[in-house]
């Protein structure tokens, strides 16, 4: 079963969403709202006139159990009637002022800055809570999904202090809203745990700062971030309150639960045990987040804000994808690290907060300890998997072998080429090798694992431009993957059928042909070229939202490998 609460206040009786065939069985207010004013404030918006549907994930609406019509055009009116809204006191020529209806929707307080100071990054800037959608899974468990318009326009929370218009205009460019939908689809199909992103709707006025259409997308799923308990640390009552509140939604518990101490250890585990989970996929795939803070993680560890994911075609760990060369993708203090770096804050937080629960906090030790086992874990399983191992098998080889496996492969991972090479921002090592390519293709070369210079040519040799390894620089890599790839055979005594099999299981997983790094890096080559096609086909206004949507779906085959996610 399922229900949807939606925190708006109606101000006249003619409400806009009186109409609203999806949302007009909502009644009540989103449970958030229940914590009272300190975590939030009201924002009023007005229904816009002329907004266009170009994005909807129909697969989505189809699992959250959502009400909708059959016709495109009568979903088009329905979405439009229920989430083309902004701000009541902006962009007044563009807004439904026929109708005077004004609705109340809230932004949340949250703290993804250095300081709670004025101008601050002080929660939601840019983004609206509508509503709350809340099942009930068989095993008793219930999970909740927060609906949320992101692109509605600035809210008081903004980070007015930002040097960058677009960090505080309270708007969404067309292409951003596209590459979150396109970006957020792709990080689901490989494993990652993300909101999805349930429509694009192409507003009818420019965002001045991109020069092209604003845009709103409408984001369903978990929109508690760490960034809110790290906003109410320097008040006991206020974090307590909050926490207990995530700790309830995160865990299936319903709302009127009593949480005590072993439910906050058991929690903190669950957080960590996503987060690695998150951070393995990320590095397996070669994903980046790019811009890792505490109001892009979310309460129980996933991801959120994806307008600046990249999928790039190999683990470039000298990367910096943040301005002054910070945040570099690999190395002592990469991608995944960072990860890890903002629960220890998190955690420090907490502690230090004098709370009701922070006596219970174990040691950052104790917990950095579970991210490494389990991020270890399921990248191994992963590799393995890409080798065309069943998931039997994988259980039945020794702890030594897996370990081994996986020390190799990670080496090979992050293994950088043996001169840099000039990029528009100067020159960078890239990457030694492919990695998931090397992966997928050796169960094809078992019959002749011995012959080192075959496995160069077919395995690690890279044919891109950015290729800087020779055979003598690959052999020491190319001999101890051998090694471990031969103790795997001999420990599984896998016969002839056998290596047909993995050949075969291998061969399921359909590598994404991804685009090499240009002039911009990732951004300038991977990024905007899978958005490209369907921007065109946008700006055609005779092409429906169902084929846009369609064309959408499609485009992520350019950086998803299926098969590794039932």
């Amino acid at each position: 079963m399922h229900s949807i609460f939606s925190h708006r206040r109606n101000l006249n009786s003619t409400a806009n969403s009186k109409n609203s065939y999806l949302l007009g069985k909502i009644s009540t207010a989103h449970s958030f709202h229940q914590l009272g004013t300190d975590y939030f404030i009201d924002v009023e918006v007005k229904p816009v006139k002329n907004a266009r549907l170009v994005l909807f994930n129909k697969e989505l609406a189809q699992q959250l159990n959502l009400d909708l019509l059959d016709a495109d055009a009568e979903i088009e009116t329905e979405m439009l009637k229920s989430f083309a809204w902004f701000k009541a006191t902006e962009q007044q020529s563009y807004l439904n002022n026929d109708d005077d209806t004004k609705t109340t929707f809230f932004a949340s307080r949250y703290q993804d800055g250095e300081d709670k100071s004025q101008g601050s990054a002080l929660g939601d800037g840019r983004a609206l809570w509508l509503g709350e959608i809340i099942s009930k899974a068989e095993r008793g468990c219930f999970q909740y999904a927060d609906v949320v318009l992101k692109g509605t326009g600035v809210t008081p929370l903004a980070w007015f202090n930002h040097p960058r218009t677009t960090h505080k205009d309270g708007m969404m460019s067309l292409s951003e809203a596209v590459h979150e939908y396109i970006y957020s689809l792709a990080a689901q199909a490989s494993g990652i745990k993300v909101a999805g992103i349930l429509a694009v709707i192409e507003l009818p006025f420019v965002r001045e700062a991109d020069n092209e259409k604003a845009a709103i997308i409408v984001r369903i799923g978990n929109h508690l971030r760490f960034a809110h308990y790290r906003y109410f640390a320097d008040s006991p009552k206020l974090l307590e309150k909050i926490f207990e509140y995530g700790l309830k939604r995160d865990m299936g518990f319903s709302l009127d639960h009593a949480v005590n101490s072993k439910e906050v250890v058991s929690y903190l585990d669950f957080i960590v045990d996503k987060l690695a989970s998150d951070a393995a996929i990320y590095f397996d795939v070669h994903a980046v987040h790019g811009a890792p803070t505490f109001g892009n993680r979310t309460s129980c560890g996933g991801t959120i804000d994806v307008s600046t994911f990249v999928f790039p075609d190999a683990h470039h760990s000298n990367y910096s994808y943040m301005d002054g060369g910070a945040n570099l993708l690999g190395g002592d203090w990469g991608q995944t690290e960072q990860f890890f770096n903002l629960f220890s804050l998190l955690l420090t937080s907490l502690k230090n907060s004098q709370f009701k629960y922070a006596s219970e906090i174990l040691p950052v030790e104790y917990f950095f300890r579970q991210f490494k086992i389990k991020f270890e874990a399921v990248l191994t399983r992963r590799w393995l998997t890409r080798l065309g191992l069943s998931a039997a098998e994988i259980q039945r080889l020794s702890l030594e072998t897996q370990e081994s496996f996986y020390s190799i492969v990670k080496s090979i991972y992050e293994a950088k080429g043996s001169k840099k090479i000039q990029l528009n921002d100067g020159k960078l090592f890239m990457a030694a090798f492919e990695p998931r390519k090397i992966l997928s293709g050796s169960a094809d070369c078992l019959a002749t694992i011995d012959d080192t210079a075959l496995l160069w040519n077919r395995l690690f040799k890279v044919q891109r431009n950015w290729a800087t390894y020779s055979f003598s620089n690959a052999k020491p890599y190319i001999k101890a993957y051998q090694k471990w790839l031969i103790r795997i055979v001999n420990e599984l005594q896998a016969s002839n059928e056998s290596l047909t099999v993995w050949k075969q299981n291998s061969e399921k997983i359909r590598l994404a042909e991804r685009n090499e790094p240009g002039e911009e890096f990732f951004y300038g080559a991977e990024r905007f070229s899978v958005m490209t096609e369907i921007l065109q086909q946008i700006n055609a206004p005779e092409i429906s939202w169902s084929r846009l949507s369609a064309a959408a779906k499609d485009s992520i085959s350019k950086l998803v490998d299926y098969g590794l996610v039932s």
